[in-house]
């Protein structure tokens, strides 16, 4: 069954609406009938100014939202997104959302002069009836919402909408494209061009913590096993010398005695987790 859009279907048509969204979520200005002669003029710009804000404020929390719905530990993994999912500090699921669009934006059967039928799909429109059956423009701010998530909408229907990314430093937060989509999980976080190197200090802090925790939990392991009657030398080298033969790594007693807080930490943690254990009961 054929499905009446008024749109092209082409790559080059799918690769525009992929850059159009990112320009609206980047604060692009006047979409749909608003930038349109004739309509825009009609409106005051306080009005026009409050419906973009409307429409960016409405489409920008619809995309997040899919966004997040593929996060979960602060893993991400575009592929999983998922509009059934909702994710933390969101309340309503996106399927609610295009599901109540929908209905209110039904598409129509229509008949083909040859003979075939087919469905016809519209964006919102902008004009209703009052109870008397006379015609009246859409408030401006309720048909901003109503096309944003039809742009959403939109969106998620167009090949290559799970390249569409957010910038993960928090002083940036900006939308872009990949280049390619990411199938695999993304653990350290997402980063724009312009932001990349932060990304990479990023995930070198993420390394570095991640060796590091790793000495401290071996560390742990043997910080029982000193008994000062028997070994010689201090506990901080002896437990160094147990790290060098078990990573094979250049470590001295002086990394043992910077970390001793966080050692002693895990090693009375472990020994409350196995207090609290059923099998260490009597």
């Amino acid at each position: 069954m054929d499905i009446l859009d008024g749109k092209r279907h082409d790559k080059s048509a799918q690769v525009h609406h992929l850059g159009r969204a990112v320009y609206l979520l980047s604060g692009g200005k006047h979409w749909g009938w608003l930038s349109f002669p004739g309509e825009a003029e009609t409106l005051s710009l306080e009005v026009l100014n409050r419906a973009d804000a409307m429409f960016l404020n409405t489409f920008r929390a619809l995309v997040n939202q899919w966004i997040d719905s593929g996060i979960e530990a602060e893993i991400e993994s575009p592929l999983t997104r998922d509009i059934r999912n909702v994710p933390p500090g969101y309340s309503v699921p996106l399927f609610d959302v295009l599901y109540a669009w929908l209905n209110r934006n039904m598409p129509q059967p229509a008949l083909m002069n040859s003979g075939r039928i087919a469905i016809l799909a519209k964006s919102p429109n902008n004009w209703t009836t009052d109870e008397r059956g006379f015609a009246k423009r859409v408030d401006p701010e309720e048909y901003a919402k109503e096309c944003a998530i039809f742009h959403f909408k939109e969106l998620l229907d167009t090949p290559g909408a799970h390249r569409l990314a957010r910038c993960n430093n928090p002083e940036c937060g900006r939308h872009y494209l990949r280049r390619r989509l990411r199938k695999k999980e993304i653990k350290r976080g997402t980063f724009c061009t312009e932001c990349a190197g932060k990304g990479s200090q990023a995930r070198t802090r993420a390394t570095r913590y991640r060796r590091r925790q790793a000495l401290v939990e071996a560390a742990a392991g043997y910080w029982r096993e000193w008994n000062a009657l028997t070994r010689r030398g201090t506990l901080s080298d002896w437990v160094a010398g147990k790290l060098r033969k078990e990573f094979r790594i250049s470590i001295t007693g002086k990394w043992v005695s910077r970390n001793r807080k966080a050692i002693e930490t895990e090693v009375e943690n472990r020994a409350q987790s196995k207090l609290s254990s059923p099998m260490a009961a009597p």
